[in-house]
């Protein structure tokens, strides 16, 4: 039987250490749907919602923070980059739909929480979507619409009821 061995000597070039880092979300447990959403405002008070809303985006067990991906030209080709969203960066939607989506009295409420916006500096609205999880965060009330741009009635409005789309849109600006 033959035996074949081999042995060599090579030189490693000296490399610089490199640390790398990286920050991993752990979402916490997603807590039970009790309610159907509040809002609490500085000035204003507490509403819990009458209806919770029919549809809701960007939201689920807690926010959903989207990747940020840039892409710039290179003098060899392109150079991307993927990192880690903010909270800060999430915009939230929800939307009451149908028929009769919800009473006048709340689109009158909820008209007064956006239209008397508190100072950012001294303290926020915190909205509780106690609909999907048990979690609290501080947002900013970007907009209100119904059945389209601003707020748009009809003559069922009269009778206390909208009738259309109510899309509230808020700005997540941290957690409570």
């Amino acid at each position: 039987m033959t035996i074949l061995a081999s042995q060599t000597t090579f030189t490693v070039g000296e490399a610089s250490t490199e640390a790398v880092s990286v920050n991993i979300t752990i979402l916490p447990a997603i807590g039970a749907a009790t309610g159907k959403g509040r809002l609490i405002h500085p000035t204003l008070g507490t509403y819990d919602y009458e209806y919770c809303p029919d549809e809701w985006s960007n939201i689920d067990g807690d926010a959903i923070i989207t990747p940020i991906w840039t892409s710039s030209k290179t003098l060899n080709g392109t150079s991307n980059t993927l990192m880690m969203g903010n909270i800060r960066d999430v915009v939230v939607e929800e939307r009451w739909t149908g028929g009769l989506s919800t009473s006048l009295e709340m689109v009158r409420i909820l008209a007064a929480f956006w239209q008397n916006p508190p100072d950012p500096a001294i303290d926020y609205v915190k909205w509780y979507p106690n609909y999907v999880n048990a979690n609290g965060y501080k947002v900013i009330l970007t907009d209100l619409e119904l059945n389209g741009q601003g707020l748009n009635f009809d003559f069922i409005s009269r009778q206390g009821y909208v009738t259309g789309t109510l899309v509230l849109r808020m700005r997540i600006a941290g957690r409570v």
